[in-house]
Formats: C-alpha cells, structure tokens, sequence
C-alpha cells in the first residue's frame, strides 16, 4: 500500500483525505516523526517554570522531554540519561539538578554531567563529554512551546501576527485557573477537523449556535496557521439568558485560532482555552484544556460566573466528543473513503490537510 495520497490544492474539486489516514498505525508513526517532531509543541506553561529549577515534563511523539528554568534561561532537554536511557526528570517539580533513578547519574541545569557514580574504571570516559541532548524552547505569553528536531522555523515567526490580531483579548495577561483533559475514541485527526469548521454548529451545538452570528462566521487560512472569526449575536428584547452577551466584553466575537498541527486557543469573553490534541494511538486522543482568564475568580459572584462558561464549554465539549467517536467508527466502514468539502465552509480542513499531505509526502 503506497502511504501518498492525492490532493488537490483547490478545495472546489478536492477530495477529503482517504479514510486508512484515519485507521493506519502506520500513519501515525509517520506523523510523530514527520509533524510532531518537526512543528512546535505547547507542552506547558510559563508560570510552571518560573523560578530557578522548576521543571516539566511532556511527551512529544515518541520523545520524552524535561523543560526547566535555569536562571534567566528556559532550557529543554530529551528526557533521556546518556548511560542507559532511564528518566532524568519525572512529572514536575523543582530541583537543583536532574538525577537518573536509575543509576543516580546527575546532570547539572544547563544539562552537563555532573556526577556518574563508580565509572573510575571506564576507559575513554569523561563526564566533560556528557551533556544532555537540548530541545528548543519558546514562549509566547503565558504558553512554553518545545521543538523536538529543531528543524522549525521560530516560534514568533510561525504565529505572524497573532499576537496582533488578539491583542485587544490581552491573552498575554492572562492567568490560568484550572485544566481537564479527555481520553476520546477516535483518531487525532478527526478531533482537529471538527475544531476547523463551524459548518457543524447548526446539528451539533444548537446551544452555542445560538450564541454566535452563523452567517457571519469565516475561517481565515495562513501558512501554518488559521484562524476562526465567531462574531456574537446581538441580545434582543426578550432574549432569554446568553452564555456571550456581547454588552459585557470590548471585543465584539469569538476567536478561535489554531496552530499546526494541535494546539487550539479559544478566546472569547475575557477567557482564553488551550486545547491540545495528543494522539494516544491510532484511534485514541488524549485532548487537555487549560483555562486562563483575564480576571481570575476571587468571590462567590466571579466563581459562579467562571464555572457557569466552562459548564457551557464542557457541554460544547461532550458534543463534539459524541460526534466525533461516531465518525471514527464510520470511517472503518468498507462504503466509505473519500468524501468532498463544503467550498464555503471547509476551507479549515482542507488548508490542514493540504499541510498533511506537505509533511507526510
């Protein structure tokens, strides 16, 4: 079986990507190596290393990593002892140095070996020679970006304008509160097309439809990224209760902004979402939400307000799950292969999948 697949930049004749895309492990081991590792990777965030020897801990593709702070600098490192291959760092916390549980090998923060216990007798041994493999690291706001092969441009120079264009949301100010992260059925890719389209929200989200101005809705493409303009709809006379009532914010719509290949902001009414989509395996995704708010609760009536949205989120949330595990089950199916796109709806996916076929071919 031949791992090309055609396509056709112009989405008016193109046909959706083929469905073994969605079913073939092999896939997926193509894409660690050839998108994972090549693209920047929201592993965590900036207030989780702040201080000298915090560290994190993240698995990209099929790499584990540790970011940590050393000083002034955010470092990153393959999680990887250069003995034998054990852990130097497990889950987060803070330290002086990185020590290997395996055999107490101890690396110094800017990754050079400091201590290898009983190597007297190794000939051609120096532990000046050691130092653990880096990674790149980025920030941008609150977020820590790592770059696995090191192969990508710079972060800054892959969001364009971004920072710009939701500037008036203040994201960079922002505080997290709290995150979930679902385990779904389905391949990784399933989950991002349907955060690419609004072409959805009529069937599947009547609550949030009503919420935003459907007609007005547009999906603005880049080069690895793009961007979905969610204008609100306006409160009538007798409306009842809104979830975004556009009297109560200075930026008159929702903003949801993707990054390639899985990373997700959804930015609306002084909040901000991450969403990272983390493929588990063929047909598994692990999908972590953290929330941020530009005014975090402190007082019953905030709290009340913050968990009223995020139920409001979750529900959208439980919608999208429902579907999309459907839609992964139908893709198994022996009628199904390629299907086509809406022109005016789907422009989102089929700028993601022309980026597919561009990495993995």
């Amino acid at each position: 079986m031949s791992l090309i697949f055609p396509f056709n930049p112009d989405i008016a004749y193109a046909a959706t990507i083929p469905a073994r895309l969605y079913n073939d492990p092999v896939y997926l081991e193509l894409e660690r190596e050839r998108i994972f590792a090549s693209t920047w990777q929201l592993v965590g965030r900036l207030d989780q290393v702040a201080e000298h020897g915090a560290f994190i801990t993240a698995e990209v593709g099929m790499d584990s990593i540790v970011v940590l702070r050393d000083g002034d600098t955010l470092r990153g490192f393959h999680n990887v002892c250069l003995h034998r291959a054990g852990p130097v760092a497990h889950g987060c916390g803070k330290r002086n140095t990185l020590q290997c549980r395996y055999h107490g090998w101890t690396y110094r923060l800017d990754g050079s070996l400091l201590r290898a216990p009983e190597m007297e007798g190794t000939c051609n041994f120096s532990a000046d020679d050691m130092h653990l493999v880096p990674v790149k690291v980025a920030q941008w706001g609150p977020l820590v970006f790592v770059n696995v092969n090191g192969k990508a441009p710079p972060l800054l120079e892959m969001l364009e304008d971004i920072p710009t264009r939701v500037a008036a949301f203040k994201c960079e100010e922002m505080h997290y509160v709290t995150s979930k992260h679902w385990d779904i059925q389905c391949n990784w890719k399933v989950y991002v097309d349907n955060y690419l389209e609004g072409y959805h929200l009529p069937m599947v989200h009547p609550g949030l439809h009503k919420e935003l101005d459907y007609d007005q809705y547009h999906v603005e493409p880049h080069r690895y990224f793009s961007i979905q303009h969610a204008p609100l709809r306006p409160v009538h006379g007798g409306t009842t209760e809104r979830f975004y009532d556009p009297s109560k914010t200075d930026v008159n719509e929702a903003v949801y902004v993707w990054l390639f290949p899985n990373v997700m902001l959804n930015v609306y009414m002084g909040q901000m979402q991450t969403n990272t989509v983390v493929p588990l395996s063929h047909d598994r995704t692990r999908v972590t939400f953290d929330w941020y708010a530009s005014t975090p609760p402190t007082d019953d009536a905030s709290t009340a307000e913050f968990m009223r949205l995020q139920a409001f989120s979750y529900a959208i949330q439980d919608e999208d799950i429902t579907i999309v595990e459907a839609v992964q089950r139908n893709l198994r199916s022996r009628v199904y292969d390629r299907g086509r796109y809406s022109a005016t709806r789907e422009n989102g996916v089929h700028h993601f999948h022309s980026l597919l076929h561009e990495f993995l071919t």
